[in-house]
């Protein structure tokens, strides 16, 4: 299956910034395909006729979908999740009554407590509103091809 332009730029620009890792997932993702059920003519193992059964396959994603299903995968990946964040500390501080609790996290090597992630206000979701408006703006932002030796 063919990756269209727009994805090929979106994946550009996420290894230039330093998110390869998500860059590759996005490039595989898409041609992988998405996950459909279809239902399949499996013969029975004894004298029974056979049954229909559903199985999981994967189909190819159209090009003028791609950058549609592109930009789903990136918000689940970076925009829900500091959704998620924001809503578990609302519900903390709701819990705790006084006070804004912040959540941290411990680094597992060296047993350390890492600073918290947000100094904003808790609820504040500007950054996840400012990620989503980035993501909007993604695909059409144009980067020139670099050559080497100019």
């Amino acid at each position: 299956m063919a990756i269209s332009e727009e994805i090929r730029q979106i994946i550009f620009i996420l290894e230039e910034e330093g998110f390869g890792a998500l860059a590759g997932e996005l490039l595989t993702e898409i041609s992988l395909g998405r996950e459909v059920e279809k239902e399949s003519y499996v013969e029975g193992q004894s004298d029974k006729a056979g049954a229909i059964e559903t199985v999981i396959a994967r189909v190819p994603i159209e090009e003028p979908d791609q950058l549609r299903v592109a930009m789903d995968i990136l918000r689940s990946r970076l925009v829900l999740p500091v959704r998620a964040f924001i809503e578990a500390e609302k519900i903390a501080s709701e819990l705790v009554g006084d006070g804004q609790v912040r959540i941290g996290f411990i680094d597992p090597e060296q047993r350390t407590a890492t600073p918290p992630i947000s100094i904003r206000d808790v609820g504040d979701a500007s950054v996840a509103d400012e990620l989503d408006a980035l993501l909007t703006r993604l695909p059409n932002m144009i980067i020139p091809p670099q050559v080497d030796g100019v």
